[in-house]
C-alpha cells in the first residue's frame, strides 16, 4: 500500500529526508514530519513533492493542484492540501489539522472562505486526526466522523540525561545564578510575552525568550537564539516556564517539553493547551493579573509540579506515538 504525506512547505519534505534534527522546524512541521516517519517503519510512506507550494499565487496553486491526481492509496494531508487538493474514487483520506486561527479567519473575505471550506473537505476524509480534546471536539461539533486524537509524543529519555550542569549552563548564557529563571516562551506577542514582562518586570525574577527571530525587540527581556541541544538546556536550567499564549493552541510543545525536563508550567489554557496543563497538574491563569501569584505558587512548590507534570506527559512516549498512528491508518484502509 502507497502513502502519500501532503504538505505545501518544502520544510516537511526536506526534514523527512535529512531527518528531524537537521532542520528547524515549527511545532506543526515537526509533529508532521515525525509521523510521517513512524508510519514509513510500516509502510511505503513519501512526501508527495506535487503539493508543496511554488512561487506562485493561491489560484494557481489551486489550477496545479486540481489536475493533480496523488498515486496513492491513502492521502494524508495537511490543510493547504485539503482545501485545494483532489482526490478520486476509492482513494482514501486523513485529513491531519493542529488547530485553527480564529483571528486569521476573521479577518478577511478570502480567509472565511478557506476555513470554511477547509472544514467542509475535511469532514469529507475517511478520518480526521488532531492533536487534543478541544480540537477533537471542535469537529465533532462540525459535523466530522472519525475524528482521532494523537498527542504530540517524545522521548522522555532525552529530557533527563545525566550529568546536565546547569550552572555552567547558565554562565554560558550569562543566565545569573542568584534569580529564579523564568522562560516566557517565543518572542512573539501573540505568545504573550509583552503580557508577562508587564506582569512580572518588578520581581527578582530573570526573563528570557526564545525564537527563530526576535519579534518583540522593544522589550527588555534578555533573548537568546537557540539551537535544539541548547534548548533543551534552557528547559532543564528554567525554574519555571510560562506558555502565556493567546492563540487558540492545537496543544503546546514547548510546555509538554518543560514537563518532560522536569520543569514547571503557568499557563494560558488556549484551545489544547488546558487539556495539557489539568493533565499534568500545572496552574492555568485566566489573566496576566493572576501571573504573579502563580508563579510563586510554583517556585515554592517546584517538586510537587514538577513531579506532577512529568508523570503525565512521558505516557506520551514514540511506542504510544507509532501504536497511535498505525491504528488510525489501519482503521482508514480497512473501514469500508
Amino acid at each position: 500500500m502507497k502513502i502519500l504525506w501532503q504538505s505545501k512547505t518544502a520544510t516537511v519534505a526536506e526534514a523527512f529526508r535529512l531527518g528531524p534534527d537537521k532542520v528547524a522546524m515549527n511545532g506543526g512541521n515537526a509533529y508532521d514530519v515525525q509521523a510521517a516517519l513512524a508510519l514509513r517503519r510500516h509502510y511505503d510512506v513519501a512526501i508527495d513533492p506535487f503539493p508543496i507550494r511554488r512561487k506562485e499565487n493561491v489560484l494557481r496553486y489551486w489550477w496545479r493542484m486540481s489536475r493533480y491526481i496523488a498515486p496513492a492509496d491513502l492521502l494524508i494531508m495537511e490543510p493547504f492540501p485539503v482545501v485545494y487538493g483532489k482526490r478520486v474514487p476509492g482513494q482514501r483520506s486523513i485529513a491531519m489539522i493542529h488547530h485553527i486561527d480564529p483571528v486569521i479567519r476573521s479577518s478577511s473575505i478570502y480567509h472565511r472562505w478557506y476555513f470554511d471550506r477547509l472544514i467542509e473537505r475535511t469532514c469529507a476524509c475517511d478520518r480526521v486526526v488532531t492533536v487534543s480534546a478541544y480540537w477533537r471536539d471542535y469537529f465533532l461539533g462540525m459535523g466530522c466522523r472519525n475524528v482521532e486524537i494523537i498527542y504530540n509524543a517524545f522521548d522522555p529519555a532525552l529530557y533527563r540525561i545525566p550529568g546536565f550542569d546547569a550552572r555552567a549552563f547558565r554562565a554560558r548564557f550569562s543566565l545569573p545564578e542568584d534569580k529564579p529563571l523564568v522562560y516566557i516562551g517565543n518572542a512573539i506577542r501573540e505568545k504573550g510575552v509583552y503580557d508577562v514582562y508587564e506582569a512580572l518586570k518588578d520581581l527578582p525574577y530573570h526573563l528570557v525568550m526564545t525564537g527563530a527571530a526576535n519579534r518583540a525587540p522593544d522589550l527588555p527581556v534578555q533573548y537568546l537564539r537557540l539551537d535544539r541541544s541548547d534548548y533543551l538546556g534552557l528547559l532543564r536550567s528554567a525554574d519555571v516556564v510560562i506558555a502565556y499564549s493567546q492563540m487558540i493552541e492545537g496543544w503546546n510543545r514547548i510546555a509538554h517539553e518543560a514537563l518532560l525536563s522536569g520543569t514547571p508550567v503557568v499557563g494560558s489554557g488556549t484551545g489544547g493547551m488546558r487539556e495539557l496543563l489539568r493533565g499534568g497538574g500545572q496552574p492555568e491563569v485566566g489573566s496576566p493579573a493572576e501571573l504573579r501569584e502563580a508563579v510563586d505558587m510554583v517556585l515554592r512548590e517546584r517538586p510537587v509540579y514538577s513531579s506532577k507534570g512529568y508523570e503525565y506527559v512521558r505516557q506520551f512516549d514514540l511506542a504510544y506515538f507509532d501504536r497511535r498512528w498505525k491504528e488510525v491508518v489501519e482503521q482508514t484502509i480497512s473501514s469500508s
